[in-house]
């Protein structure tokens, strides 16, 4: 098993122009993920991974004001392969769904969060020179994934918003490659 925690930085859910240009996004918020990791062969890895994240969503104008919209939690699960390279980084490639669950049906929330959207990820993890019983390594996550709402079609929003996500985090424990 593996733990992850660390903080995590999202793109725009939404990027609109009313009468002035405003985003939707969440703030910079802490992010755990508990990953169960199977060696194969020739440095390869297997894992399933569960990552959980909780914070606030904001209302940002072009004129810099900032508006607290509630709490949203996002819950992903992937599936991918880790390999270590031969610089001592360890990466891995995942794919999986992510869901949002917002704290108040307002907002883009107001008619549901609607449905799972898939997910894509790549990360690097350099192992630590400290705490190598732990197995501890530092790994900056990216990923991406479609974000929409039924209140945002309702808006005429037609397509998903791409939402980009990188991630720093402390990881312990998994075997090691």
């Amino acid at each position: 098993m593996q733990l992850s925690a660390g903080v995590r930085y999202a793109s725009a859910l939404v990027h609109d122009s009313i009468v002035t240009p405003f985003d939707v996004r969440p703030a910079l918020a802490p992010a755990v993920t508990l990953a169960a990791v199977a060696p194969l062969q020739h440095a390869w890895a297997a894992q399933a991974a569960l990552d959980y994240s909780r914070g606030t969503i904001e209302r940002h104008d072009a004129g810099g004001s900032t508006v607290d919209l509630g709490n949203v939690t996002t819950l992903a699960f992937t599936v991918g392969l880790t390999h270590r390279l031969h610089s001592g980084f360890l990466a891995t490639v995942a794919v999986g769904e992510i869901k949002y669950l917002p704290s108040e049906a307002t907002g883009v929330f107001r008619s549901g969060s609607g449905s799972i959207a898939g997910i894509a990820s790549v990360a690097l993890a350099h192992p630590l020179p400290v705490g190598q019983r732990a197995h501890l390594a530092l790994e900056l996550r990216y990923d991406v994934h479609g974000f929409t709402t039924p209140a945002l079609r309702q808006e005429g929003f037609t397509s998903a918003q791409p939402v980009h996500r990188l991630t720093l985090s402390l990881r312990a424990g998994g075997p090691k490659l």
